[in-house]
């Protein structure tokens, strides 16, 4: 028997069922209409339609017929139950049907199902369903159009279509499918979602969308619980930042608003890539985290390192652990690396080189920017700057003023020019090769490599520029303040010094003298002429005198206005003495030692001495006069200017470094 229950006003046509049985109960009701009119009652035909209330009269079941009222009082009181929709159950699972405009309750055997269309919305425990249609039967619901889920008050699942399990508690929906949850909003076409873990999945491919991100890949999962998203296989990431991720493996924390990568992943943004394995990115901070030696690459920049911390929001790249930096000037490694890309400051810490071009930097803590090309460099720094090496405690450059600070401990090493320095500050400009060097532990010196043995020269002050001509350029080298000189044949002082690469010349002056092995050279200056850094002409003037000690008292003396000697072979082969020229010498006699003293007065003498140093003979020119003195009378003679200076002689490297 089938019943059929429409509101007034209103057109139903109801489509053959083909293959239900002819013993199942039928009941279709809808909710009562707005429009007034009349009612209609039928058990036949597979169609039927609304007519108005005047025409009721006409039906097979008159309207005011005892035997109609006895068929709606019995319909009624067997729908009444179903028909308050809230109170309607349908299960152990608990569905309620709380409303629709249209329902129809078919029942076979103990088999029910429910059809139910139009404004749909049905309650399982917490949760509510709303749609165009849906088919309830037993404990599963097919729903069609518009589907809605609501799940407390903060998740909902928007579809076409769905299919829900009220055992399982697992809804499957497709077509146009949407979650909603706080901010964040998921798009698929098929949805897998489970009510008892709260878990999402999708696998025909999704985007999720939040006021921070925007995330697609072909599968995954949202836990709705933990507001973790999980994505895998061709996963892209836009951030609001303009920053793009592209990985194969990523998890979205969304409450932390923290992305994690567990795949290979490129990272983008303007001109950066960054290339890893692992890591993390916290959206609202802008700060990532990249391990398993990830890649850095930004313009002509590139960087590597066991991690990488990117801080987007300051630029600030850091490299952990093996850390290596380039780009189409530099070069940098160090324990960890850190870069400012705004700035353009680079710090590097532990184990730490830097090299530019000609330029090497080491120490444990290197702090360059990249546009100026300022640097400083902390624990025993080491510099290579135009073939000098600059070793110290500290080291700072000055990049926009070409100035450069070394302090503490300070050793130069210039293989160019040849020489060495040691002090506690030294300043020096790169493009003129000019430096300053001052000490106050001790003084400060410059060991010259001279005659196949160092020379060391120290003074309170040292200075050292290039002098350019119109034809060449040369180095030049001024010490001031209480000179000293050691050698291992020569040692020497005087009160300042100049030296001229244009001719490999030093120039003594203020009190100038020389020590060579027992003789003392003096003059108002003193010049010492290198060639292939060895001694090849020595000049005193004016006021020139030797002093030659044969023992203790007995002093064989040379003076003059000027004296020339000339060497060869690290020997001296003539002396000449020009002006005035006066000699005091002892004369020895092999078997009786000391037999008197001759003095000699002339305009020029001349020295010449063979190899093993000895005079071989003397030339006096423009009528010289001599006259010879007993011993004794020779050792109280002293010629003008005689003043020996032996006890001034340095014999030590730290006597001439010490300060007074």
């Amino acid at each position: 028997m089938r019943w059929i229950i429409v509101n007034f006003g209103s057109k139903l046509a109801l489509p053959p069922e083909p293959g239900r049985s002819p013993d199942a109960e039928y009941l279709y009701f809808c909710r009562m209409g707005k429009i007034p009119g009349g009612a209609f009652v039928t058990s036949e035909g597979e169609n039927c339609s609304i007519r108005p209330f005047r025409q009721v009269g006409t039906a097979r079941h008159n309207f005011f017929s005892m035997k109609w009222w006895v068929h709606c009082t019995v319909l009624l009181m067997a729908i009444a139950p179903l028909y308050v929709f809230g109170q309607v159950d349908t299960g152990k699972a608990n569905l309620q049907i709380i409303h629709a405009d249209v329902f129809r309750f078919e029942r076979t055997g103990l088999r029910e199902v429910q059809y139910l269309s139009h404004d749909v919305l049905v309650r399982h425990r917490t949760t509510y369903l709303l749609c165009d249609s849906a088919v309830i039967d037993s404990n599963t619901v097919v729903a069609m159009g518009r589907v809605r889920i609501v799940e407390g008050d903060s998740l909902q699942l928007f579809g076409d279509s769905l299919y829900y399990d009220g055992q399982e508690r697992v809804a499957d929906l497709t077509g146009g499918v949407v979650l909603k949850h706080r901010e964040q909003q998921f798009f698929t076409e098929a949805l897998h979602y489970d009510l008892k873990t709260r878990v999402a999945h999708f696998s025909a491919g999704g985007m999720l969308l939040s006021d921070e991100a925007r995330l697609k890949s072909k599968k995954g999962y949202y836990h709705a619980s933990t507001g973790q998203a999980f994505f895998k296989d061709s996963v892209v990431v836009l951030l609001r930042d303009s920053m793009t991720l592209i990985s194969d493996t990523l998890l979205y924390e969304t409450r932390l608003r923290q992305v994690i990568f567990k795949g290979p992943t490129l990272i983008e943004q303007d001109s950066l890539q960054i290339f890893c394995d692992e890591g993390y990115y916290r959206i609202d901070a802008q700060e990532a985290h990249f391990g398993n030696f990830p890649e850095y690459a930004n313009g002509s920049q590139r960087a590597r390192a066991r991690s990488i911390y990117h801080d987007a929001g300051r630029r600030v790249v850091t490299l952990i652990g093996e850390a290596y930096l380039r780009d189409d000037r530099q070069e940098a490694w160090a324990d960890s690396i850190s870069l400012n890309e705004l700035s353009g400051d680079v710090r590097l810490f532990g184990n730490a080189e830097y090299v530019e071009g000609a330029r090497i930097l080491r120490g444990q803590q290197i702090e360059y920017n990249r546009r100026t090309k300022s640097l400083r460099v902390r624990g025993q720094p080491k510099v290579l700057e135009s073939g000098r090496w600059i070793q110290a405690r500290a080291l700072d450059y000055d990049g926009g003023r070409d100035l450069g600070i070394a302090t503490g401990a300070v050793v130069v090493s210039d293989s160019a020019d040849g020489y060495s320095i040691v002090c506690d500050s030294f300043s020096y400009n790169k493009k003129d090769k000019r430096f300053f060097a001052a000490g106050w532990s001790r003084r400060p010196y410059i060991a010259l490599r001279f005659e196949e043995d160092s020379l060391y020269l120290a003074a309170d002050t040292l200075l050292s520029q290039r002098q350019v001509t119109p034809t060449d350029s040369f180095q030049q080298i001024h010490a001031w303040g209480n000179v000293k000189i050691l050698h291992r044949s020569w040692r020497g002082r005087c009160d300042s010094l100049y030296f001229s690469g244009i001719d490999s010349s030093f120039l003594l002056f203020g009190r100038p003298v020389l020590w060579a092995d027992s003789s003392q050279l003096t003059g108002d200056t003193v010049q010492l002429v290198l060639e292939h850094k060895a001694l090849k002409d020595l000049l005193l003037y004016p006021g020139a005198f030797i002093i030659n000690r044969e023992l203790a008292g007995v002093d064989n003396q040379i003076k003059g206005r000027t004296v020339h000697a000339r060497f060869a072979e690290k020997r001296m082969r003539t002396l000449e003495v020009a002006g005035n020229a006066e000699s005091l010498y002892f004369i020895r006699d092999d078997a009786s030692g000391f037999v008197g003293a001759n003095v000699i007065q002339c305009s020029q003498m001349e020295f010449v001495f063979n190899d093993e140093r000895k005079i071989r003979h003397i030339d006096f020119f423009t009528k010289p006069t001599g006259t010879m003195l007993p011993v004794q009378e020779g050792l109280l003679r002293k010629l003008e200017g005689y003043l020996p200076r032996y006890g001034e002689r340095p014999d030590t490297l730290e006597s001439i470094v010490a300060w007074p």
